[in-house]
């Protein structure tokens, strides 16, 4: 029996044991995937060189090359043996790294909904979120509209099936523990998502949202081109801000997608969970993964200055150890990457500085203000194309008038500074959304409801 055979021989027991997938641990007995848990096969543990076969089978050699110490790939895996494909998952850690193999069809529970054909179907449609929750029917969500998508109530084991093989050990804990847990899912024949597992009254739930196969550019997105210049900056801060669902992590991607292909730069992710996998270009990136790499943002923020990185790159600026790091990084010459949930570049700044205690809070004015490069916050508005949403985006740079309002504590003047400094880089909301509307992209309704100051916003149109 050859190699090919071996890997072959050990997924057919898949579809025998009716189990959701494999498990393969360096050193370990292999386990199926079954009820949330791992169930050990009666065969020996492998070896060292065993396990190193098995994965020259299953990853092609770029693949073997990106799994390094800390570092991890997902992918598709066809068997020959019965031609089904298998998203696989490989992840190392010192000397112990797991190959997780999970079938790309739920094996079904009497009348249960096949929730990976759901999947499929509602990424065809265009779906930008699926939401599963214990007890009710599926919802699909499309250019923020949801949508019931019909079908019988979702059980508890129909969600534990969909991201059994996805859960580490760690993110199992955490999950336990809070009630919560995100985690990256390939599903539909390798396509990939960010998910959220939680508990609530009535059981459990999960939410999907599919992650581009392709990292975008920022033209692609339909931002502005200027924004390009932001992965140029030798040091400093810059935010990317808005509400949940509104782009940030994408338009990170695309930014780090930009700096990857013109600087030669170390960059080191630290994200919650991975979502867009960078292959080396001119940069060499190093992207973590919190509760399996490291274990907080703070932790891996502490571990990346000692890791010669140029830009560091955090998922989310959640709590006030995380942010001092990511200030005293941008104060020793590192570009900081980042994202903040609010709703204008002036709130993106008080709420850091309202993290930290009274007395501190002149000295992070200062800080901040010496540090701050831009933030870009923007929203995801109605498309005229029905079912496609466009961004909006207010642009704050870093001026000298900007920091001088800041460590004066005046940042409700810094949209006039937004309204004065065009020539600086500045974007006010109001004038993307005139130039959302002239170039047909929004209608004049979708921008009126959005803008801060919809007076401006019609004196501008007619100018």
């Amino acid at each position: 029996m050859g190699r090919m055979a071996a890997i072959d021989g050990l997924l057919a027991l898949i579809d025998v044991k009716r189990a959701g997938g494999l498990e393969l641990v360096t050193g370990e007995v292999p386990a199926l995937l079954v009820d949330g848990g791992t169930r050990p096969l009666s065969m020996p543990a492998l070896s060292r060189e065993t396990f190193a076969a098995l994965l020259d089978e299953v990853l092609d050699p770029e693949q073997r090359a990106r799994l390094g110490p800390e570092a991890a790939v997902d992918g598709v895996y066809r068997s020959k043996r019965n031609d089904r494909s298998f998203a696989v998952s490989a992840r190392s850690s010192g000397d112990r790294t797991v190959l997780r193999f999970v079938t790309t069809t739920v094996p079904a529970a009497g009348d249960a909904p096949d929730l990976v054909s759901l999947v499929s179907d509602a990424l065809a449609r265009g779906t930008s979120d699926v939401i599963l929750s214990e007890g009710r029917a599926p919802r699909l969500r499309f250019a923020g509209d949801l949508r019931d998508a019909g079908g019988p109530p979702t059980t508890a084991r129909d969600i534990e099936a969909l991201v059994a093989a996805h859960m580490t050990a760690e993110t199992r804990a955490r999950f336990e523990a809070t009630g919560s847990a995100d985690l990256a899912c390939t599903l539909d024949g390798g396509r990939r998502f960010r998910a959220n597992l939680f508990r609530h009254q009535s059981g459990i739930g999960l939410t999907l949202r599919p992650i581009r196969e392709r990292i975008p550019t920022l033209d692609e997105l339909g931002l502005p081109r200027s924004l390009a210049a932001l992965g140029a900056l030798p040091d400093g801060i810059v935010l990317l801000n808005g509400p949940a669902g509104s782009g940030k992590s994408t338009t990170l991607g695309a930014l780090v997608g930009e700096i990857n292909r013109t600087r030669a730069a170390h960059v080191i992710t630290l994200e919650d969970p991975i979502e867009y996998l960078h292959a080396p270009a001119r940069s060499v990136i190093h992207q973590r993964e919190v509760g399996t790499h490291v274990e907080s943002f703070s932790a891996g923020l502490r571990a990346a200055l000692r890791e010669s990185p140029d830009v560091i790159l955090v998922g989310e600026m959640r709590d006030l150890e995380t942010i001092s790091l990511a200030l005293t990084a941008a104060e020793t010459g590192h570009l900081v990457l980042s994202t903040l949930h609010s709703g204008t570049g002036a709130m993106a700044i008080d709420r850091i500085i309202d993290v930290f205690p009274d007395a501190q809070q002149m000295q992070v004015r200062i800080q901040l203000a010496t540090v701050l490069r831009a933030v870009v916050t923007q929203r995801l508005l109605p498309s005229t194309v029905p079912g496609e949403r466009v961004p909006a985006v207010e642009v704050l740079r870093g001026t000298y008038g900007v920091a001088t309002q800041i460590r004066d504590g005046k940042t409700h003047q810094l949209a006039t500074q937004m309204q004065l400094g065009k020539d600086d880089g500045m974007i006010p909301l109001e004038r993307s959304l005139v130039d959302l509307v002239r170039a047909g992209r929004i209608t004049r309704e979708t921008a009126l409801g959005a803008a801060r100051s919809p007076e401006e916003l019609e004196r501008w149109l007619r100018d």
